[in-house]
């Protein structure tokens, strides 16, 4: 067993630091109080494709992504200012042209007393961000779908829910009315039928579309199944209002329809209900505007009723 003396000693020995800073995975860079490069281990050929000699008297910002370069600069203004570390995450440009993130984390270099630099050591954590990244985006899409239909983009029958239900308590407790509005395509079974399920959901999220430039900013379009949509007007002051969008609506669906090159004709029934008049909750105003619906498609289709 070594001597305690010999122990010390051996960590005294620069050649010990020196192997362990060119045998590192790791980025170990010392940096002037200039922000110019005075060592550069060797790992960063491996992971930037520069040797250190490249390097070496070139300024910490010239492969820094741009973003990071005001983070860098008050980093670097921070550890030449104070005997401190600190953490930061930077993106670096290879030689190759592509992008590698670091994690980094600087101290505060001094010698006899004078703070003469920054050490910095940066891991790779390039795969580690980009996973993240990926399950953040998934997370997001799970979270939309949620609440969104897959086909039209429109908000599905659980989000229109949760926007009818406070819709109803701002009415309640504002002393006005709102009202819900059920689409059903007149005979769309007959599209998939001459032009197949493809055209079918084109039409759709055309018929989304078209539904939602007709309505007002603050309405909710949504597509509950099928060729069912419905619309929250969550403030109207009269019935007359409720007729305006209608309109809108069924002046939308008259124009030409050409989808995927095929010219078809397409027309919607619509059936109204008001809150409080045709019902106090969600369920019992869908129900309502439901079977207004059937009304207006025995009435001819291509109508409203209320």
């Amino acid at each position: 067993m070594l001597s305690k003396d010999t122990q010390q000693a051996i960590l005294r020995d620069e050649e010990i630091y020196r192997l362990i800073m060119e045998h590192s995975r790791d980025l170990i860079r010392v940096i002037d109080t200039n922000f110019n490069y005075i060592y550069v281990s060797p790992s960063h050929e491996t992971l930037l494709g520069y040797t250190p000699d490249e390097m070496i008297h070139t300024s910490g910002l010239d492969i820094l992504h741009p973003d990071d370069k005001e983070v860098a600069i008050s980093m670097h203004r921070q550890l030449v200012s104070n005997n401190i570390s600190l953490d930061g995450l930077f993106h670096f440009q290879c030689k190759n042209g592509k992008w590698v993130t670091l994690e980094t984390r600087g101290k505060t270099l001094i010698r006899d007393g004078e703070i003469v630099g920054v050490v910095t050591i940066g891991r790779d954590v390039t795969e580690k961000e980009r996973l993240e990244k990926d399950l953040s985006e998934y997370q997001k899409r799970l979270e939309f779908l949620a609440f969104h239909d897959s086909l039209t983009r429109l908000p599905n029958r659980t989000l229109f829910f949760e926007r009818s239900d406070q819709a109803i308590k701002d009415a309640k407790r504002n002393g006005y009315c709102m009202a819900i509005l059920f689409l059903d395509c007149d005979d769309f079974k007959n599209v998939n039928d001459a032009f197949g399920h493809y055209v079918g959901d084109e039409v759709m999220t055309e018929l989304g579309r078209r539904i939602s430039i007709s309505v007002r900013n603050n309405d909710t379009v949504a597509r509950l199944s099928g060729d069912e949509f419905t619309v929250l007007l969550p403030y109207i002051k009269a019935q007359l209002d409720v007729e305006e969008v209608v309109n809108r609506i069924l002046e939308s669906m008259n124009r030409p329809w050409r989808v995927m090159g095929n010219e078809l004709t397409l027309t919607v029934s619509i059936g109204a209900a008001i809150y409080p008049v045709d019902g106090v909750d969600t369920e019992a105003l869908i129900q309502h505007a439901d079977s207004a619906v059937y009304r207006a498609k025995k009435h001819g289709k291509n109508t409203y009723m209320f």
